[in-house]
């Protein structure tokens, strides 16, 4: 299995082109092209089949989170899946070899069914963190496609790194983390720079040039009113 990244980076798809009997899991909605003999399935798993995603499948239906993928697979040749996210940005490409990967939720696009995909409870430091008690764990080996709003960068981390929550794609997790406050306490409740996550330690972070929540605050208001 094979990932290419096309029309970046303000509108980036993922390519993924498979060989006969290769298969690929992606978010339901991402897909935007398939070779017509790709069969698509809509399961509750994910990751090796049947592991992943049904564990705490029961906590994700009690707190609503969407836990549903699609699997494509390329049974009688070799065929190609295009998929893109719902927000306009860049694509990176990540392959596990060993360390996990923890996606912020709507980051996540598409990955290989040899990767394990499942919910990681972030703790009380996520309550702070733009409201996401949920980040998706990505763990095996294989190949994972994530997504950003706006421009993505890879960094290198070895020491401390502080970022605006909303800002954050994914990270090693040999990279420790903790929600901290900046500035007075003024500045945090009548300030969007009040909170930010700080990062320690040795491994790969990915952050996004745009925050969608803000994105949302500024363009919310001057939407016309929904009818019923």
């Amino acid at each position: 299995m094979q990932f290419e990244k096309a029309f970046g980076p303000a509108y980036s798809v993922a390519i993924c082109r498979l060989e006969t009997g290769e298969q690929v899991m992606a978010e339901s909605g991402a897909m935007v092209t398939q070779d017509a003999h790709v069969e698509m399935q809509t399961s509750a798993s994910g990751g090796r089949g049947a592991g992943g995603l049904l564990k705490g499948i029961g906590r994700k239906m009690l707190l609503g989170e969407s836990f549903f993928r699609n699997v494509f697979t390329a049974r009688t040749a070799p065929g190609e899946v295009t998929f893109a996210p719902g927000l306009p940005g860049d694509i990176a490409i990540y392959e596990l070899t060993g360390h996990d990967l923890i996606i912020q939720q709507t980051s996540y696009l598409a990955s290989a069914t040899t990767v394990e995909i499942e919910t990681k409870w972030g703790g009380f430091r996520s309550l702070f963190g733009e409201g996401r008690l949920f980040w998706i764990r990505a763990y095996g080996h294989g190949l994972v496609a994530i997504n950003a709003f706006g421009g993505i960068e890879e960094i290198d981390l070895d020491g401390s790194f502080i970022i605006d929550t909303g800002h954050i794609v994914a990270f090693e997790s040999t990279l420790n983390y903790r929600i901290q406050r900046v500035g007075s306490w003024f500045s945090t409740f009548f300030s969007s720079e009040g909170l930010v996550c700080r990062f320690e330690g040795q491994g790969k972070l990915f952050i996004q040039t745009r925050n969608p929540s803000e994105f949302g605050g500024l363009i919310g208001p001057k939407l016309p009113p929904r009818n019923g």
